[in-house]
């Protein structure tokens, strides 16, 4: 039985799960659970909390539906492969009498999973975020986490952040943390309401605690304003700028833990410097320069050519392949990344949620950047690479399945 793949968001799923949870004998009360919400950055902190439990020896589940399908579910840092996840999802088939969506089936079947292999603890990021998201039905929720709240869904939470930022905010629930690392006044004033109303506890942390110190295309160094864990400095994979915030939120939640769970400074220093963060600001090559990022709005855009520029210039030209799902806001999202690129070369795929090539044309002319439009992916970064010269830097830009495609299929070292 093939993994459920990435189905059309129907916000007002909660019910169902819980529904469906029911009926498989709620394997969600199994094991203890930090919830991960919010516009950006919630794989990235799943993964970055991830890598301290399983370095720290903790039996750790994930379910990262921002992920790409293969790596949704994972435990101990490894993707549980069809063949193993094939029992579950055969029972939550048969259990199955309400209209679940795929990924709420794999949810269930990622739950079931976890609780036969008694996991430590579930690191379980949301699907869209919001008080009706699927992750809501975790029963021993030790966290929620909620990263920046940023205008992202569109099609779900309108323009700008104000109904996205309201929707986090009800995520709250009595005797639960909820730990953020958003700054905007009117945000963390719906939060506090909604974790007062709900009996929780509202923990504002300094996205500005973790410093990038030096940046490469092999590593980057972290420092720390109070380290409250005594890690120093530490070491990840090359990372985008706005991994700050993240690693800060992650770092939150493992500073909320200490006490009940042991959390040495120098294993987390080892899961950090070994993360892995598919589509995530993911060097594959550097000869030419390739990275694969996953920026679906104008927040995380910026942040991408920020990074781009805190790297050492690798002294070429610069390739952008984009695409981007329906629903995204694609003329802000172009607007900050068409003009860091010399050229666009401009793509979408067999996936009908993503927007056609075609239509990003309009983008490209008004913003004036030189382009061309190679609708197959593979295609797109073949041309790229045909012409590239060693010092040149592509950057594709792409829901992370997409990325996931693309990665397979591309065969020169990194």
């Amino acid at each position: 039985m093939e993994t459920p793949l990435r189905q059309p968001v129907a916000v007002g799923s909660l019910s169902r799960m819980r529904a469906l949870l029911g009926r498989l004998g709620n394997p969600e009360e199994g094991f203890p659970s930090i919830h991960v919400t919010g516009s950006l950055g919630k794989g990235s902190v799943v993964s970055f909390l991830e890598a301290a439990f399983a370095a720290c020896g903790y039996k750790v589940g994930v379910f990262s539906p921002s992920s790409a399908p293969q790596e949704m579910v994972r435990l101990s840092a490894e993707p549980a492969s069809p063949n193993v996840l094939e029992p579950y999802l055969s029972l939550v088939e048969k259990s199955c009498e309400v209209q679940a969506r795929p990924v709420e089936r794999l949810a269930a079947a990622a739950f079931l999973f976890f609780a036969e292999e008694e996991v430590e603890i579930a690191v379980v990021g949301a699907e869209v975020g919001g008080r009706n998201d699927l992750a809501n039905c975790l029963s021993h929720r030790l966290l929620t986490l909620v990263t920046c709240v940023e205008e992202d869904r569109v099609d779900l939470f309108g323009r700008g952040w104000a109904r996205a930022s309201w929707e986090e905010a009800h995520t709250a629930s009595a005797g639960v943390p909820l730990l953020t690392v958003e700054r905007k006044v009117e945000a963390l004033a719906a939060f506090a309401e909604a974790t007062k109303r709900a009996g929780g506890a509202l923990v504002i942390l300094d996205p500005d605690e973790v410093q990038g110190r030096e940046f490469s295309w092999d590593r980057v160094s972290w420092g720390l304003r109070e380290d409250p864990l005594g890690l120093g400095e530490f070491s990840t994979p090359p990372l985008g700028l706005y991994q700050q915030a993240n690693l800060a939120l992650a770092l939150g939640a493992l500073c909320e833990l200490v006490g009940g769970w042991e959390l040495g400074p120098d294993a987390i220093k080892r899961g950090w410097i070994n993360v892995k963060l598919p589509g995530r600001f993911e060097v594959i090559s550097r000869r030419p320069y390739v990275v694969l990022d996953a920026a679906r709005n104008p927040a995380a855009a910026a942040s991408l050519v920020r990074t781009i520029e805190a790297m050492p210039d690798p002294g070429g030209r610069r390739t952008l392949i984009f695409a981007i799902h329906r629903g995204q806001p694609v003329r802000s999202t172009a607007e900050v990344l068409f003009p860091a690129f010399d050229e666009v070369i401009l793509c979408s795929g067999a996936d009908e949620e993503l927007l056609p090539a075609q239509a990003l044309l309009p983008q490209a002319r008004r913003l004036g950047v030189g382009h061309r439009v190679v609708p197959d992916p593979h295609v797109a970064m073949a041309k790229a690479l045909d012409v590239a010269a060693p010092k040149d830097l592509i950057v594709m830009v792409a829901p992370k399945g997409l990325l996931a495609e693309v990665r397979r299929g591309f065969e020169r070292p990194a």
